[in-house]
Protein backbone atom coordinates (compact mmCIF):
# COMPACT_ATOMS: atom_id res chain seq x y z
CA UNK A 1 0.00 0.00 0.00
CA UNK A 2 2.79 2.40 0.91
CA UNK A 3 4.51 1.50 -2.34
CA UNK A 4 1.39 2.41 -4.35
CA UNK A 5 1.04 5.73 -2.52
CA UNK A 6 4.69 6.49 -3.16
CA UNK A 7 4.31 5.53 -6.84
CA UNK A 8 1.27 7.72 -7.46
CA UNK A 9 2.86 10.61 -5.55
CA UNK A 10 5.97 10.31 -7.70
CA UNK A 11 3.90 10.23 -10.91
CA UNK A 12 1.92 13.31 -9.83
CA UNK A 13 5.11 15.13 -8.97
CA UNK A 14 6.66 14.29 -12.35
CA UNK A 15 3.53 15.41 -14.21
CA UNK A 16 3.47 18.69 -12.28
CA UNK A 17 7.14 19.27 -13.01
CA UNK A 18 6.62 18.48 -16.70
CA UNK A 19 3.57 20.74 -16.89
CA UNK A 20 5.47 23.56 -15.21
CA UNK A 21 8.29 23.17 -17.71
CA UNK A 22 5.88 23.33 -20.61
CA UNK A 23 4.03 26.33 -19.18
CA UNK A 24 7.18 28.29 -18.35
CA UNK A 25 7.37 30.83 -21.21
CA UNK A 26 11.15 31.03 -20.95
CA UNK A 27 11.36 27.38 -21.99
CA UNK A 28 8.59 27.51 -24.60
CA UNK A 29 10.32 27.46 -27.97
CA UNK A 30 7.01 28.28 -29.68
CA UNK A 31 6.68 31.56 -27.75
CA UNK A 32 8.84 34.10 -29.62
CA UNK A 33 8.74 36.63 -26.76
CA UNK A 34 9.70 34.07 -24.10
CA UNK A 35 7.27 35.77 -21.72
CA UNK A 36 3.52 36.27 -21.35
CA UNK A 37 2.45 39.79 -22.20
CA UNK A 38 0.94 41.68 -19.29
CA UNK A 39 -2.67 42.80 -19.79
CA UNK A 40 -2.42 45.62 -17.20
CA UNK A 41 0.72 47.02 -18.88
CA UNK A 42 -0.93 46.72 -22.29
CA UNK A 43 -3.95 48.70 -21.07
CA UNK A 44 -1.73 51.33 -19.45
CA UNK A 45 0.21 51.72 -22.70
CA UNK A 46 -3.00 52.18 -24.68
CA UNK A 47 -4.32 54.61 -22.05
CA UNK A 48 -1.33 56.84 -22.76
CA UNK A 49 -0.98 56.47 -26.52
CA UNK A 50 -4.58 56.40 -27.68
CA UNK A 51 -5.67 59.83 -26.29
CA UNK A 52 -2.48 61.47 -27.59
CA UNK A 53 -3.01 59.98 -31.04
CA UNK A 54 -6.65 61.07 -31.17
CA UNK A 55 -5.64 64.56 -29.97
CA UNK A 56 -3.13 64.78 -32.81
CA UNK A 57 -5.76 63.94 -35.41
CA UNK A 58 -8.04 66.55 -33.86
CA UNK A 59 -5.27 69.18 -33.90
CA UNK A 60 -4.51 68.53 -37.55
CA UNK A 61 -8.19 69.12 -38.31
CA UNK A 62 -8.72 72.11 -36.01
CA UNK A 63 -5.32 73.84 -35.87
CA UNK A 64 -3.74 72.93 -39.19
CA UNK A 65 -0.32 71.53 -39.94
CA UNK A 66 -1.09 68.71 -42.34
CA UNK A 67 2.50 67.50 -42.12
CA UNK A 68 1.71 66.37 -38.55
CA UNK A 69 -0.73 63.85 -39.99
CA UNK A 70 2.28 61.60 -40.56
CA UNK A 71 3.01 61.48 -36.83
CA UNK A 72 -0.67 60.94 -35.99
CA UNK A 73 -0.86 57.97 -38.36
CA UNK A 74 2.32 56.58 -36.84
CA UNK A 75 0.71 56.88 -33.41
CA UNK A 76 -2.35 54.98 -34.64
CA UNK A 77 -0.20 52.12 -35.92
CA UNK A 78 1.72 52.02 -32.65
CA UNK A 79 -1.60 51.76 -30.81
CA UNK A 80 -2.49 48.84 -33.07
CA UNK A 81 0.77 47.16 -32.10
CA UNK A 82 0.05 47.65 -28.41
CA UNK A 83 -3.52 46.37 -28.84
CA UNK A 84 -2.23 43.13 -30.40
CA UNK A 85 -0.35 42.41 -27.18
CA UNK A 86 -3.76 41.78 -25.58
CA UNK A 87 -4.66 38.63 -27.60
CA UNK A 88 -0.99 37.62 -27.47
CA UNK A 89 -1.46 37.18 -23.70
CA UNK A 90 -3.81 34.25 -24.20
CA UNK A 91 -2.17 33.03 -27.43
CA UNK A 92 1.57 33.47 -26.82
CA UNK A 93 2.43 30.84 -29.45
CA UNK A 94 0.51 32.62 -32.25
CA UNK A 95 3.12 33.58 -34.82
CA UNK A 96 0.62 35.64 -36.83
CA UNK A 97 -0.34 37.86 -33.89
CA UNK A 98 3.30 38.21 -32.88
CA UNK A 99 4.43 39.26 -36.37
CA UNK A 100 1.59 41.79 -36.65
CA UNK A 101 2.35 43.24 -33.23
CA UNK A 102 6.09 43.39 -33.87
CA UNK A 103 5.83 45.04 -37.29
CA UNK A 104 3.40 47.70 -36.07
CA UNK A 105 5.57 48.55 -33.07
CA UNK A 106 8.92 48.44 -34.87
CA UNK A 107 7.93 50.30 -38.06
CA UNK A 108 5.49 52.98 -36.84
CA UNK A 109 8.29 55.16 -35.33
CA UNK A 110 9.51 55.73 -38.90
CA UNK A 111 6.55 58.11 -39.18
CA UNK A 112 7.70 59.99 -36.06
CA UNK A 113 11.18 60.32 -37.53
CA UNK A 114 9.88 61.52 -40.92
CA UNK A 115 7.78 64.20 -39.20
CA UNK A 116 10.82 65.45 -37.28
CA UNK A 117 12.74 65.71 -40.56
CA UNK A 118 9.95 67.79 -42.09
CA UNK A 119 9.70 70.07 -39.07
CA UNK A 120 13.32 71.20 -39.08
CA UNK A 121 13.17 72.24 -42.72
CA UNK A 122 10.00 74.24 -42.09
CA UNK A 123 11.31 75.86 -38.90
CA UNK A 124 14.53 77.05 -40.52
CA UNK A 125 12.53 78.53 -43.39
CA UNK A 126 10.11 80.19 -40.96
CA UNK A 127 12.89 82.12 -39.18
CA UNK A 128 14.80 82.68 -42.46
CA UNK A 129 17.93 81.01 -41.09
CA UNK A 130 18.35 78.18 -43.56
CA UNK A 131 21.84 79.32 -44.53
CA UNK A 132 23.14 78.13 -41.16
CA UNK A 133 22.20 74.57 -42.01
CA UNK A 134 24.93 72.56 -43.70
CA UNK A 135 22.23 71.46 -46.19
CA UNK A 136 19.55 73.68 -47.71
CA UNK A 137 16.23 73.25 -45.84
CA UNK A 138 14.31 71.98 -48.86
CA UNK A 139 17.04 69.46 -49.70
CA UNK A 140 17.48 68.44 -46.06
CA UNK A 141 13.85 67.33 -45.80
CA UNK A 142 14.05 65.48 -49.12
CA UNK A 143 17.30 63.65 -48.33
CA UNK A 144 16.36 62.54 -44.85
CA UNK A 145 12.78 61.53 -45.71
CA UNK A 146 14.18 59.39 -48.56
CA UNK A 147 16.63 57.90 -46.06
CA UNK A 148 13.80 57.18 -43.64
CA UNK A 149 11.69 55.51 -46.34
CA UNK A 150 14.67 53.42 -47.44
CA UNK A 151 15.36 52.14 -43.93
CA UNK A 152 11.63 51.49 -43.51
CA UNK A 153 11.54 49.19 -46.54
CA UNK A 154 14.76 47.45 -45.49
CA UNK A 155 13.22 46.69 -42.09
CA UNK A 156 9.85 45.71 -43.57
CA UNK A 157 11.23 43.38 -46.23
CA UNK A 158 14.27 41.89 -44.58
CA UNK A 159 14.97 39.63 -41.66
CA UNK A 160 17.99 38.79 -39.55
CA UNK A 161 21.02 40.81 -40.64
CA UNK A 162 19.00 42.82 -43.19
CA UNK A 163 16.59 43.93 -40.47
CA UNK A 164 19.47 44.86 -38.17
CA UNK A 165 21.12 46.76 -41.03
CA UNK A 166 17.94 48.81 -41.50
CA UNK A 167 17.91 49.73 -37.81
CA UNK A 168 21.60 50.68 -37.83
CA UNK A 169 21.22 52.85 -40.94
CA UNK A 170 18.18 54.53 -39.41
CA UNK A 171 20.14 55.29 -36.24
CA UNK A 172 23.11 56.69 -38.19
CA UNK A 173 20.84 58.85 -40.36
CA UNK A 174 19.00 60.22 -37.34
CA UNK A 175 22.27 60.90 -35.49
CA UNK A 176 23.51 62.97 -38.45
CA UNK A 177 20.22 64.85 -38.53
CA UNK A 178 20.39 65.57 -34.79
CA UNK A 179 23.93 66.92 -35.20
CA UNK A 180 22.77 69.23 -38.01
CA UNK A 181 19.90 70.45 -35.83
CA UNK A 182 22.19 71.20 -32.87
CA UNK A 183 24.76 72.86 -35.14
CA UNK A 184 22.06 75.06 -36.66
CA UNK A 185 20.71 76.11 -33.26
CA UNK A 186 24.21 76.96 -32.02
CA UNK A 187 24.91 79.09 -35.09
CA UNK A 188 21.64 81.01 -34.85
CA UNK A 189 22.14 81.69 -31.14
CA UNK A 190 25.70 82.88 -31.67
CA UNK A 191 25.45 84.87 -34.88
CA UNK A 192 21.81 86.00 -35.19
CA UNK A 193 20.66 87.31 -31.82
CA UNK A 194 17.78 89.30 -33.33
CA UNK A 195 16.33 86.06 -34.70
CA UNK A 196 17.14 84.04 -31.58
CA UNK A 197 15.30 86.60 -29.43
CA UNK A 198 12.72 87.50 -32.07
CA UNK A 199 9.58 86.43 -30.24
CA UNK A 200 10.85 87.47 -26.81
CA UNK A 201 11.57 91.02 -28.02
CA UNK A 202 8.01 91.49 -29.29
CA UNK A 203 6.59 90.37 -25.94
CA UNK A 204 5.38 86.89 -26.78
CA UNK A 205 5.08 84.49 -23.79
CA UNK A 206 7.65 81.69 -23.60
CA UNK A 207 5.20 79.06 -24.80
CA UNK A 208 4.60 81.07 -28.00
CA UNK A 209 8.30 81.57 -28.66
CA UNK A 210 9.66 79.63 -31.67
CA UNK A 211 12.45 78.37 -29.38
CA UNK A 212 9.81 76.42 -27.42
CA UNK A 213 9.09 74.41 -30.56
CA UNK A 214 12.83 73.95 -31.14
CA UNK A 215 13.20 72.66 -27.57
CA UNK A 216 10.27 70.27 -28.11
CA UNK A 217 11.95 68.95 -31.22
CA UNK A 218 15.20 68.46 -29.31
CA UNK A 219 13.39 66.42 -26.62
CA UNK A 220 11.74 64.42 -29.39
CA UNK A 221 15.15 63.71 -30.94
CA UNK A 222 16.43 62.48 -27.58
CA UNK A 223 13.48 60.10 -27.14
CA UNK A 224 13.81 58.70 -30.66
CA UNK A 225 17.57 58.23 -30.20
CA UNK A 226 17.08 56.24 -26.97
CA UNK A 227 14.54 54.00 -28.67
CA UNK A 228 16.71 53.53 -31.77
CA UNK A 229 19.74 52.55 -29.66
CA UNK A 230 17.59 50.08 -27.74
CA UNK A 231 16.30 48.42 -30.91
CA UNK A 232 19.78 48.12 -32.43
CA UNK A 233 21.24 46.53 -29.29
CA UNK A 234 18.18 44.32 -28.83
CA UNK A 235 18.38 42.89 -32.35
CA UNK A 236 22.16 42.53 -32.14
CA UNK A 237 21.65 40.33 -29.05
CA UNK A 238 19.23 38.06 -30.88
CA UNK A 239 15.68 37.00 -30.11
CA UNK A 240 16.71 35.20 -26.92
CA UNK A 241 18.67 38.12 -25.44
CA UNK A 242 17.58 39.76 -22.17
CA UNK A 243 16.33 42.93 -23.88
CA UNK A 244 13.93 40.89 -26.04
CA UNK A 245 12.75 38.47 -23.37
CA UNK A 246 12.08 41.05 -20.62
CA UNK A 247 8.83 42.97 -20.99
CA UNK A 248 9.85 45.89 -18.79
CA UNK A 249 12.63 46.82 -21.23
CA UNK A 250 10.08 47.16 -24.02
CA UNK A 251 8.00 49.67 -22.07
CA UNK A 252 10.94 51.58 -20.51
CA UNK A 253 13.19 51.80 -23.58
CA UNK A 254 10.70 51.76 -26.47
CA UNK A 255 7.20 52.86 -25.46
CA UNK A 256 8.19 55.52 -22.91
CA UNK A 257 10.88 57.31 -25.01
CA UNK A 258 8.59 57.37 -28.04
CA UNK A 259 5.71 58.68 -25.96
CA UNK A 260 7.94 61.50 -24.71
CA UNK A 261 9.00 62.12 -28.31
CA UNK A 262 5.44 62.81 -29.51
CA UNK A 263 3.42 64.09 -26.56
CA UNK A 264 5.30 67.41 -26.36
CA UNK A 265 3.87 68.51 -29.69
CA UNK A 266 0.35 68.75 -28.26
CA UNK A 267 0.98 71.88 -26.15
CA UNK A 268 3.53 73.19 -28.68
CA UNK A 269 1.65 72.44 -31.89
CA UNK A 270 3.96 73.28 -34.82
CA UNK A 271 1.38 75.19 -36.90
CA UNK A 272 1.20 77.75 -34.07
CA UNK A 273 4.84 78.61 -34.78
CA UNK A 274 5.24 77.84 -38.48
CA UNK A 275 3.24 79.53 -41.22
CA UNK A 276 1.17 77.19 -43.37
CA UNK A 277 2.00 79.10 -46.57
CA UNK A 278 5.78 79.25 -46.50
CA UNK A 279 7.13 79.92 -50.01
CA UNK A 280 9.32 77.12 -51.32
CA UNK A 281 12.99 77.98 -50.84
CA UNK A 282 12.31 80.57 -48.13
CA UNK A 283 15.23 80.72 -45.74
CA UNK A 284 17.72 79.23 -48.19
CA UNK A 285 19.14 82.65 -48.91
CA UNK A 286 21.36 84.69 -46.63
CA UNK A 287 19.39 86.56 -43.99
CA UNK A 288 21.80 89.48 -44.08
CA UNK A 289 25.37 90.30 -44.89
CA UNK A 290 28.17 89.33 -42.53
CA UNK A 291 28.69 92.98 -41.58
CA UNK A 292 25.03 93.34 -40.61
CA UNK A 293 25.18 90.14 -38.60
CA UNK A 294 28.15 91.44 -36.62
CA UNK A 295 26.27 94.68 -35.86
CA UNK A 296 23.18 92.63 -35.02
CA UNK A 297 25.14 90.58 -32.51
CA UNK A 298 26.95 93.57 -31.03
CA UNK A 299 23.66 95.40 -30.50
CA UNK A 300 22.79 92.90 -27.77
CA UNK A 301 26.17 93.13 -26.02
CA UNK A 302 26.46 95.52 -23.05
CA UNK A 303 28.04 98.80 -24.10
CA UNK A 304 31.20 99.98 -22.42
CA UNK A 305 31.02 103.28 -20.60
CA UNK A 306 33.56 105.90 -21.51
CA UNK A 307 36.20 106.89 -18.92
Amino acid sequence: MRSLIFFFTLVAFCEAATGAAVLDPKDDIHNPLRYITSIPLTLVGLAFYLPVTLAMFFNVWSRGGKYMLCMAIGGAFYCAGLALRYPLHSQPDSLGIYIGMYMFVILSPCAFIATTYMLLGRLTREVRMGHYLLIKPTKLTKYFVISDCSTFFIQASGGGLAFLLGLVLQLISFAIFTFLFLFWGFKVRKHAQSVWLRDELVGKPWHKDWRALAATMLVSCAGITVRSLFRVIENAEGFEGPLTTTESYFYCLDSLPLFIAIVGYLPFWPSEFISNNLPRGAGDEEHSSSHELVNERDAFQPKRRGI
